[in-house]
């Protein structure tokens, strides 16, 4: 059953793709997409590593320790989500917005840990962590893609003039 939940996921994922990609500022969409994929799988293996988090089953176990349905695609996606639905919002708005949207992973992951053997805490980690580490990097890249943004208007400018 946990291998069938887990290939839904994965085309949960691959059907949320063509909604997530518009075609405006596709570039900014597909940064953020890959550099949330990036650090989401570098603290998941470091985790993993550290023995706080287990995947007893994942896809292609014998090249990942990690959830890659989760680090590569889903969670890259709500990022992708969480940067269009805030791009013109203030920074308290996006503080609140990366605080709702780090909710619905939360509490999935939650009930995978509890009720499957798709994930599994370990050495003291718990939800609260999972919700604080979702957070960090949904801000981390929305402050990233901003001065990206910043700095590309400032070398158009410098370019026209």
């Amino acid at each position: 059953m946990d291998r069938k939940l887990l290939r839904i996921f994965l085309l949960i994922g691959i059907l949320l793709i063509p909604f997530t990609f518009k075609r405006e500022k596709l570039k900014d969409w597909m940064l953020i997409f890959f550099l949330k994929g990036y650090i989401s799988s570098f603290i998941a293996k470091v985790v993993v590593r550290n023995q706080n988090i287990h995947y007893p089953i994942r896809l292609m176990p014998k090249f990942f320790d990690i959830s890659i349905v989760f680090d590569y695609l889903l969670f890259p996606i709500l990022c992708v989500v969480f940067n269009r639905t805030s791009l013109h919002s203030k920074p308290l708005s996006i503080f609140l917005q990366s605080l709702v949207f780090s909710l619905p992973m939360t509490v999935i992951e939650l009930i995978l840990e509890r009720y499957t053997d798709l994930i599994k805490y370990k050495k003291g980690w718990n939800w609260m962590i999972t919700y604080g580490s979702l957070n960090a990097t949904f801000l981390f890249v929305r402050l990233f893609i901003s001065n990206i943004r910043k700095y590309s208007i400032e070398e158009e400018q410098a370019l026209s003039h």
